[in-house]
């Protein structure tokens, strides 16, 4: 019998899950182990996990069996002791990241793998489970609770919390505009992530004229694109894959008579391809917003939190594990490495290979 252990986040205000209850209950039927590490910041309680069938442990993953594939989300706090376990989680290691090197060196010390959960991928290069409508949902939200915020003061944004529905959210936006008629460009409008960005706009009313723009666009334009700057506020929603001019740098914003909010979904700031190139650091849920460079004369305020659908846990943990757990089972139930696993694990040797952690 295989054990899957659900870790603990150690990222600070991350409330989701990569498997619910109703996904544990499912495993177990099918002669998993699974193991949950005790948590007070899940948006599931550890009581429904245990009901599910699941053991509750308050050991951390590092004690838990040579055997056990270590389940998470978010990357893991930083150390540099070495890691023998199988890890599924979303590093951000596997494109030339900052600090990817590091944490490289720990799997390979050990002898651990790393399967990272954006490159479980079908055969077409699509992820498999995706966070990216709601981080597009979220990411929007979030956009146009700062412009109703920055219109008023200079201060600083207030620290964002999470909501306990979709619904509180939008009306938490539609009070905070009121009947503003606004301007906002969606870049990347045809993918999940702009879709979410779309929709959230969309349910604000007629009067949020949104400007839906995506490959055919982009690369009709000049960079950076001037157009961006005709707008109230920018939401980015591109995956970057490969090196792209920059879309607005601080000699864009030098120009800047209307932009007041950049929401960087996406948020790409430690890659050396940041097509968003007024700021170099992402922000956080106690600091969600900072001063864009080349916007002394006119601020302009970056959103760049890197896990925004913790602020809808629910909607956002129901939606990925529900995607996730098929080919979860597979891996934990088949003898052969399955497909989608077995590109991963590529992915992730490629990524040795950078580095020279490869003999």
């Amino acid at each position: 019998m295989k054990t899957l252990w659900l870790r603990r986040e150690d990222k600070t205000g991350e409330w989701r899950v990569a498997l619910t209850p109703d996904g544990v209950r499912q495993l177990v039927e099918n002669g998993v182990k699974v193991v949950v590490e005790t948590s007070n910041q899940r948006v599931f309680s550890d009581a429904e996990y245990l009901t599910a069938g699941a053991q509750l442990s308050d050991l951390h993953w590092s004690q838990a069996p040579a055997d056990a594939i270590v389940l998470g989300l978010k990357e893991l706090a930083d150390a540099d002791d070495a890691i023998s376990h199988t890890q599924i989680y979303f590093s951000h290691t596997f494109k030339g990241q900052s600090g990817a090197d590091a944490v490289l060196q720990r799997y390979a010390s050990g002898g651990g793998e790393l399967f990272d959960l954006e490159f479980l991928q079908d055969d077409h290069g699509r992820r498999i489970a995706a966070f990216g409508y709601w981080a597009g949902f979220v990411g929007a939200a979030l956009g146009m609770l700062g412009l109703a915020h920055y219109q008023q003061t200079d201060k600083a944004f207030p620290a964002a919390h999470r909501f306990d529905s979709q619904q509180q959210l939008v009306d938490t936006v539609v009070t905070a505009l009121g009947k503003q008629s606004l301007r906002v460009m969606v870049m990347g409008a045809l993918g999940r992530c702009g879709t979410g960005a779309t929709d959230l706009l969309r349910q604000l009313g007629p009067q949020i004229d949104i400007s839906r723009w995506d490959i055919a666009e982009f690369n009709a334009v000049d960079k950076p694109i001037q157009a961006i700057i005709d707008h109230d506020v920018f939401v980015n929603c591109v995956y970057l894959r490969e090196p792209i001019r920059p879309m607005i740098d601080p000699a864009l914003l030098e120009k800047n008579q209307r932009l007041k909010i950049i929401s960087d979904v996406s948020c790409d700031p430690n890659n050396p391809n940041n097509p968003i190139a007024v700021y170099h650091a992402t922000t956080s849920l106690d600091v969600p917003f900072r001063r864009a460079t080349g916007s002394d004369h006119r601020p302009v305020y970056v959103q760049a939190i890197d896990h925004l659908p913790t602020l809808l846990p629910r909607e956002a943990s129901q939606e990925f594990a529900a995607a996730l757990l098929p080919h979860l089972l597979e891996f934990l139930t088949k003898a052969e490495l399955p497909p989608v696993w077995r590109n991963a694990r590529s992915r992730f040797v490629e990524a040795k290979q950078r580095y020279g952690l490869i003999t």
